[in-house]
């Protein structure tokens, strides 16, 4: 029998080993190459409890001035987390304190400034529909991130109010809490399980009581 046909196949199959080895390892680093990687942002939240302490403080210090004051206080988003109306505060207070912190948040900037603006360089300012740009709304950041406003209103004059506000920020120092995206993303998928495990007991035992 003639071997020498067959000398030549280890010899082959280690040339097709190497060559698909070499291929495979192309495709891995070229898909590693191709991939992206999942970058979510942090940011800094004002909770409830956040609220609750600024508006605290800051009517605490107008009452040692002697004006009761309403303490509105936005998110970053201008949506309301707390308004918190004083003993003997006028009504017209509550939207007045709502608009400047609205304001604030809208334009990152202090309602003081604002109204200067309104009345040189930027009249236009004060037809902004929801917009008070009076003295006492406050933009709230963290290292330049906006997170919210404040506004407040019922003192004499708004510059107390703003005195009053700069009060209520200066207590919460570096108590601002931070969430990531996966967080929230998590919290969202939790509630989710839960409402459908819920959902399931109830069928469950509605199925239960129809069989009794």
């Amino acid at each position: 029998m003639d071997y020498s046909r067959f000398l030549g196949i280890p010899m082959l199959l280690v040339i097709v080993i190497f060559f698909s080895s070499s291929i495979a390892n192309e495709v891995i680093a070229s898909n590693g190459s191709n991939s992206t990687s999942l970058e979510l942002n942090t940011q800094h939240v004002i909770s409830l409890k956040l609220a609750q302490q600024i508006a605290t403080a800051t009517q605490a210090d107008c009452s040692e001035k002697g004006f009761p004051v309403t303490v509105s206080i936005l998110n970053k988003d201008g949506i309301d987390i707390l308004l918190a109306r004083g003993d003997g505060t006028t009504g017209a207070s509550v939207e007045v304190a709502r608009d400047k912190a609205y304001a604030a948040t809208g334009f990152q900037s202090p309602t003081s400034a604002l109204e200067e603006r309104a009345k040189t360089s930027s009249p236009g300012i004060i037809a902004v529909e929801g917009f008070t740009v009076l003295p006492g709304g406050l933009p709230i950041k963290v290292n330049d991130e906006l997170i919210g406003g404040i506004g407040v209103s019922g003192a004499p004059s708004g510059k107390i109010d703003e005195a009053c506000a700069n009060a209520g920020l200066a207590t919460i120092g570096t108590d601002i809490p931070s969430v990531n995206a996966s967080d929230t993303t998590n919290a969202i998928n939790n509630q989710l399980t839960n409402t459908t495990s819920q959902d399931a007991n109830i069928n469950n035992n509605n199925n239960t009581n129809n069989l009794v």
